[in-house]
């Protein structure tokens, strides 16, 4: 029954935002927003699509009850975020988002079912996460950073489950990192390659009771294997800042299908990865790692739906480093749509994790052109036959700040222009975004030649 529940919720998860958009509202946001010019501050039945490359800002404290967040990032800053239910128990659905939790008063405090699909939350500095109801992981990642704290609490058949190569990452590799996972009284269950990593001496997972690893969702009972986190003594104790004290699990350990494990910690700590359609169609995929710790290669995986992945392309990793890396890798022949990408990062011993998805989608905006390129005082970019109204151009520079936005409501044949005069040579990117969020955005090249 209870493998039954959760397969149903795999399901749930999985279902487009259209399909559930007739139980409450939605909003759709286009552009980088603060969510007290966007939404009200308790939010009901609400359903927030953010574009791709947009970033929706928690300014304030605010509730969100009965919510379906798609696409895009929420970013929370020293505020705290309430995820609630109302009327029925119901689940809070994140589908493509990532959160980044940041400041030492950030807080998300979940007090309803709670289910991520190909989402990725991280905090930062001594942010704090709270859940008490189940959590359902598919395709996603918690990363546990700094000095953050992650509390999940409730009764034994409050499942934590983690399916199709989740992981709940605590620390970022820093030495100086005391980032905590504690469980108190849910059942931990890892399905398929999911596991749990804890990056040092000074990160630790609590947790009383044992955690349970199934081969894969559909598994029969015999298949489930059981493994206590009590009674270790590995990466404690020695001259380090703790003890070997009951039910506290020091890094480097993984828990996964072999049980705790000393070391084998996710090969790489990435600080950055995105995607790019560039003139001649063809997607720059970019990334960066901050450490390396016996890393053997990245595998790009591309997708269509989010469900079936292909490898098309592998990147060499540097294998041992403490300084940034930069990587990178073209898709020569993106799919006509909508494109997924995830990097597959691979350990020297065949350990592997998964970064969050990025998404691109080829063709959306029909006919568009840019004049000239190189730009020296002025760019103008025509919006060609086809192209709908309600067109949000932004000139973006390489840091990613929003330069210039102009919005066109005249559709097929316009023209918008931007002064370029007072910037310094260099790349820069126009961004094009309908009304319905597809975004697609070139390099622009601005030069004093």
């Amino acid at each position: 029954m209870k493998r039954e529940i959760y397969t149903s919720l795999l399901i749930l998860a999985l279902m487009s935002v259209s399909a559930l958009s007739f139980a409450g509202t939605t909003y759709t946001i286009s552009s980088n927003r603060n969510w007290s010019a966007a939404l009200p501050s308790t939010c009901a039945n609400c359903i927030i699509n953010i574009s791709n490359g947009v970033t929706l800002t928690i300014d304030q404290s605010v509730t969100c009850q009965n919510c379906t967040f798609q696409g895009g990032t929420v970013g929370v800053s020293d505020k705290t975020l309430n995820l609630q239910y109302a009327g029925i128990q119901t689940t809070t659905f994140f589908i493509g988002t990532d959160l980044q939790a940041s400041g030492n008063n950030a807080q998300v405090i979940v007090n309803a079912p709670l289910a991520l699909t190909n989402s990725t939350f991280t905090f930062n500095d001594a942010s704090y996460f709270n859940t008490s109801y189940e959590v359902d992981l598919l395709a996603s990642t918690i990363d546990l950073y700094d000095n953050s704290t992650m509390l999940s609490t409730g009764n034994s058949s409050t499942d934590i489950n983690l399916t199709s190569s989740s992981q709940i990452v605590i620390g970022n590799g820093s030495q100086i990192s005391s980032a905590v996972f504690t469980v108190s009284g849910p059942t931990l269950a890892l399905f398929d390659h999911s596991g749990v990593s804890v990056g040092n001496v000074n990160n630790a997972y609590f947790n009383w009771a044992s955690y349970e690893y199934h081969p894969n969702v559909n598994a029969n009972s015999n298949a489930t294997k059981t493994f206590s986190s009590l009674d270790l003594s590995m990466n404690c104790g020695g001259g380090y800042p703790h003890s070997c004290v009951n039910p506290s699990v020091y890094g480097p350990v993984t828990l996964g299908k072999a049980g705790v494990v000393s070391g084998g910690t996710l090969p790489v700590v990435l600080v950055g990865f995105s995607a790019l359609l560039n003139n001649d169609k063809t997607i720059s995929l970019s990334w960066n790692t901050q450490m390396e710790v016996n890393s053997s290669r990245f595998v790009v995986e591309r997708s269509a739906d989010g469900k079936a992945w292909t490898e098309v392309g592998e990147v060499q990793a540097k294998g041992n480093s403490q300084v940034v890396t930069n990587y990178s890798f073209t898709d020569e022949h993106p799919q006509a749509g909508v494109n997924m990408y995830r990097l597959r990062m691979i350990d020297l011993d065949g350990s592997y994790g998964y970064t969050e998805v990025k998404s691109i989608r080829t063709g959306v905006v029909n006919n568009i052109s840019f004049f000239p390129n190189p730009a020296r005082e002025y760019v103008n970019v025509s919006l060609g036959a086809g192209s709908a109204t309600g067109v949000t151009v932004s000139l973006i520079n390489a840091a990613g700040q929003v330069l210039q936005e102009k919005r066109s409501t005249s559709g097929a044949g316009a023209t918008i222009s931007f002064p370029v005069g007072n910037y310094a040579p260099g790349v820069y990117i126009l961004s094009v975004v309908s009304a319905d969020g597809a975004r697609e955005s070139r390099q622009l090249f601005i030069s004093r030649s």
